[in-house]
């Protein structure tokens, strides 16, 4: 507030009326600004609480007192200009602008037979004009504090409320119920925190908003799923019935590829992929009649649909590694066999196929992998041997393969 000080102008009472007067436009201009604070206009609109309530209870005491002090301090202006119009050196004028004239309190000190002796607290003009002071500061403040953080929290919670208000629409569409318990929580953020927007200053509700955001996020995202589902519905459940064919197909395929490898390959009993197909068109089944889920919501179907679809993945990984199991045992007897073609050929150029310990071995290679079934590991030691002495053979010969 621009009116001036409580310190004595330099010059004489004429020109510190005239600084007082002028003071006075710029009180009632800064008091006028005031009221028209947004501040003042959040906190005067009731339904307050908290500290807020607190605060403001005792700023509308100070702007109340505000306008008091100013309409004395207005009165006593206009008092020192009449005094000056009868003469600068009228002692009224003196008395008015610098002495302790401006009664700003009463209280009994003590009782007697006659009557009660009061105690009459009194000021200067200068004094006043400082209280003034202070009152606007502490008034003025409290709006700037209070309206700041309101409008701090309205930035905040603003793009949060709009992505709920998204996933409301996006819920009722769905007919699902869980975007409720969220709304509760922002409706009661929102109340909490424009009711009492100092609360924001000893308690902000950052961390309160982002999981809630992290909340509205997850949900979104969810309910999202459920729409794209909802859209690919009958696509989805085609995809997940040809998967279960293929599944089927699959399995008949590693079965026979297991009882090859039984047959011509020694190896621990290959256990056949369980047959899961049944089961899942069970459900599918269910999902296309829509007894599956029993909350018939579509977030529900849509976490139903990718459950099935995530168990017919895992059970064709299933019989692709039962598969791969049985046809590796057969790709390694033949693998084996090739690589102990390769050598024989070796010692066939090196002149070395005859020589008694290599024919030893070859028949015990030939033994092990063109007998059913085929010990393969065996045969792997055998084919080390083989390749061990034909190594030998090749180095006293001096020759290369």
């Amino acid at each position: 507030m621009t009116g001036g000080s409580g310190r004595v102008p330099a010059g004489g009472v004429e020109a510190e009326l005239e600084e007082r007067s002028a003071a006075e436009g710029r009180i009632a201009t800064s008091l006028v600004e005031l009221e028209q604070h947004p501040g003042h206009a959040l906190l005067s609109a009731g339904g307050l609480t908290g500290r807020t309530e607190r605060e403001w209870a005792r700023a509308s005491a100070d702007l109340a007192g505000l306008w008091r002090d100013f309409d004395t301090y207005r009165r006593v202006v206009a008092s020192a200009r009449d005094a000056l119009a009868r003469g600068a050196d009228d002692p009224e004028l003196h008395r008015l602008l610098r002495e302790p004239s401006i009664e700003v309190g009463r209280s009994v000190v003590e009782r007697r037979l006659t009557g009660a002796v009061e105690r009459v607290d009194t000021i200067t003009l200068g004094e006043l004009a400082d209280r003034m002071e202070a009152a606007f500061d502490r008034v003025h403040d409290l709006f700037v504090t209070s309206h700041d953080l309101h409008e701090t929290f309205l930035t905040a919670i603003g793009p949060l409320a709009e992505r709920l208000r998204a996933a409301r629409q996006l819920a009722a569409d769905l007919e699902d119920t869980r975007v409720g318990e969220l709304t509760a929580r922002v409706e009661e953020l929102t109340a909490r925190y424009t009711t009492d927007p100092l609360a924001l200053a000893d308690a902000p509700p950052d961390a309160a908003l982002a999981e809630l955001g992290a909340r509205v996020d997850t949900l979104t995202a969810d309910l999202g799923r459920a729409a794209a589902a909802r859209d690919a519905w009958d696509a989805r459940l085609a995809g997940v019935d040809a998967a279960i064919s293929a599944i089927e197909t699959a399995r008949a395929a590693a079965e026979q590829v297991r009882l090859r490898a039984q047959e011509l390959v020694v190896t621990a009993p290959l256990d056949a992929p369980p047959d899961r197909a049944t089961a899942l068109r069970g459900v599918l089944t269910a999902l296309v009649d829509g007894r599956l889920p029993t909350r018939r919501t579509w977030p529900a179907r849509a976490r139903a649909l990718s459950d099935l679809e995530a168990e017919v993945a895992a059970a064709a990984a299933e019989v692709r590694a039962a598969h791969a199991l049985a046809d590796g045992l057969l790709e390694r007897r033949t693998e084996l066999r090739g690589r102990f073609e390769a050598y024989r050929a070796k010692a066939g150029r090196l002149g070395l196929a005859e020589r008694p310990d290599l024919l030893a071995v070859d028949g015990d290679v030939r033994r092990l992998l063109w007998t059913r079934p085929a010990d393969l590991a065996a045969a792997t030691r055998a084919l080390v041997s083989y390749q061990q002495l034909l190594a030998t053979g090749d180095s006293s010969t001096g020759r290369s393969a």
